[in-house]
């Protein structure tokens, strides 16, 4: 199997166990000085480090495994609200979809920019992902339930999001500076001039000696 294939889903798999491990466990921070509502966890900063480093296909797994778990192992409360049919797909399929494109997206700011900048635009991908979200899940949602006054509900959603992506920016940005440039380099894909020295060597183990 290609490596462009079976790492991205074990990065999948396992950054996804873990967001799903941190979410129905708790393990969440309350923003001081706001309601229980406004806490900010790691399960996010997960996807998208899965999604960076991964791409599309270990965004969509991890995304996957963390929406299913939340969903059969969560509390009592987030159980009764992820299980409910239409709030698990639109979730499965707008989340699943926005991670895939940050993978997509991280991939043409790591080929195209360097530190500082590749930041900057990486918090810029961070923060569109999140403005979509709210609207495209809960647009979808009360579509599906015939509810109407969907707006106010995106505003609340707004409210809650913000620290939570203020803290994905911050830890993710943090864990690309620490790391080397080797080691946040996206796995799904050979870049070209690794692709041509492949097909050197392939060509010289193929070729007839004489």
């Amino acid at each position: 199997m290609k490596r462009t294939i079976w790492r991205p889903g074990v990065l999948g798999v396992i950054f996804g166990l873990l967001a799903g491990i941190t979410s129905v466990t708790g393990f969440l921070f309350i923003v001081p000085g706001t309601d229980s509502d406004n806490a900010v966890g790691f399960y996010m900063i997960l996807l998208l480090l899965a999604a960076a480093l991964g791409g599309p296909l270990a965004g969509a797994i991890a995304s996957t495994l963390l929406i299913t778990l939340s969903s059969f192992s969560g509390s009592p409360d987030q159980q009764a609200i992820m299980s409910d049919p239409v709030v698990f797909w639109t979730n499965m399929l707008v989340v699943g979809t926005l991670v895939a494109l940050v993978g997509l997206a991280y991939r043409l700011i790591f080929e195209r920019t360097k530190m500082p900048v590749r930041l900057l635009l990486w918090a810029g991908i961070v923060i569109v992902m999140y403005i979509i979200n709210s609207p495209a899940n809960l647009v979808l949602q009360y579509y599906l339930y015939g509810e109407v006054g969907v707006l106010p509900a995106i505003l609340g959603a707004y409210r809650v999001y913000v620290p939570q992506a203020i803290f994905d920016i911050v830890f993710t940005s943090l864990v690309f500076i620490a790391l080397p440039s080797s080691y946040t380099r996206p796995l799904w894909y050979e870049p070209a001039k690794v692709l041509e020295q492949t097909d050197k060597v392939l060509d010289g183990m193929t070729r007839p000696k004489r």
